[in-house]
């Protein structure tokens, strides 16, 4: 398919931990700021994590229609903000002609608490009538939803999509059910420097709630109608990992072989290309971070050494489905400002991560103009790739 279509970004919007666009995210994270704090939505003193990245005084879009505002969870509230924003930034037009050919796809890792998926919701609210998808595969499940609608784009399914992530998990319930597998961090009494990412004291994740969503265009019709185009998507990858779920996470192998078909993907070829990863580390010690680490070095081999790694989860917390998507966003920024946002609260690199380039301290210049982006989890694991203007 070396004539297909090329896939452009002209839209992206944001509800998170530090406000409700995309401009506050990207100020947080390159201003190296914390977005968790102690948790005050619930009771959360009985819990062993006291720490998330909540969204304060969140209310619904006064331009949503308040009955169908009243039908959404949290999380579809979010995503609607996010898709709406993106929308409004791309100034791409859905009429009655061009309705067909905008779809929307969209990643989550829980259930939700309606019957109708998060991804029909949008549709419903932003009047898109392509193909809607909705995946749920743990932790990449935004970042494939994103890969998934350059995919139909590239393949003519149709001409522009709305993509990206959603979550809403800070609840007794879930606190507890991931406190309860070892994964969130105990640092309750200092939110802001709890969550590690490649750092050897790291001792769990803290969850985050928003969402995060890009509008994606056929670049041709981005240029016919004169779209600001914010980069390309340049290579997809996704892989599984078959074993049982407690040993999911066991081996690089298959976090490497995402990496490796994003790199190969489209028939082009861009290992010696990519500046800067935004990894999926999350500060889950002592061994999960460092399997990101092994599997980057499989990859890169001596090359790693031209290569930048930074995590946006030591000051956003996990997203879950909604944290790779929240990556391609800090990318997108990234690539425009020439700025790669550190890795907060890394002070002494886990030997395991095999001598990473990490982004640590203060904010890096980008020299080069394409980004890696990678999130895994349960076996899942997804990489993509993101080019500058």
């Amino acid at each position: 398919m070396a004539d297909s279509k090329r896939v452009c970004i002209t839209g992206v919007g944001a509800v998170s931990p530090f406000g409700r666009d995309a401009a506050s995210l990207w100020a947080g994270l390159s201003e190296g700021r914390s977005g968790l704090r102690a948790i005050t939505s619930f009771d959360a003193s009985s819990l062993g994590c006291r720490v998330g990245g909540e969204v304060p005084g969140y209310a619904a879009r006064e331009d949503i229609d308040p009955e169908a505002a009243a039908w959404m969870d949290r999380r579809a509230l979010f995503a609607a903000d996010a898709a709406i924003q993106a929308l409004i930034q791309s100034t791409l037009p859905i009429t009655s002609e061009s309705t067909a050919a905008i779809g929307v796809a969209v990643g989550c890792e829980l259930p939700g608490e309606g019957s109708v998926s998060t991804a029909m919701t949008i549709a419903r609210t932003v009047s898109a009538g392509g193909p809607v998808s909705q995946l749920q595969n743990a932790a990449p499940s935004g970042l494939m939803a994103i890969g998934q609608a350059a995919e139909w784009i590239r393949g003519e399914h149709c001409a522009a999509a709305v993509a990206g992530g959603a979550e809403s998990p800070l609840s007794p319930q879930w606190v507890a059910h991931f406190d309860g597998h070892g994964l969130l961090t105990h640092r309750n009494d200092d939110p802001a420097h709890a969550v590690r990412p490649y750092d050897a004291s790291a001792d769990g994740f803290a969850l985050s709630e928003g969402a995060a969503m890009v509008v994606l265009e056929d670049e041709e019709l981005a240029v016919r109608r004169g779209a600001h185009i914010l980069g390309y998507i340049e290579g997809y990858g996704a892989t599984f990992n078959r074993a049982p779920v407690a040993h999911a996470a066991a081996n690089p192998t298959d976090i490497a072989r995402a990496m490796q078909a994003a790199l190969r993907s489209w028939e082009i070829t861009l290992q010696g290309e990519i500046d800067v990863i935004f990894g999926s580390g999350g500060g889950i010690g002592p061994t999960l971070d460092a399997l990101e680490g092994q599997a980057i070095n499989r990859v890169w081999g001596p090359n790693k050494d031209r290569l930048w790694v930074t995590s946006i989860k030591g000051a956003l917390g996990h997203a879950l489905g909604a944290s790779g998507a929240f990556g391609v966003l800090a990318a997108i920024f990234c690539l425009q400002s020439g700025l790669i946002p550190p890795t907060l609260n890394l002070e002494q690199q886990d030997p395991a991560c095999g001598g990473l380039e990490l982004v640590a301290g203060d904010v890096r210049r980008l020299l080069g103009s394409k980004a890696m982006v990678n999130a895994f989890g349960l076996g899942a694991n997804a990489s993509l790739i993101i080019a500058r203007p």
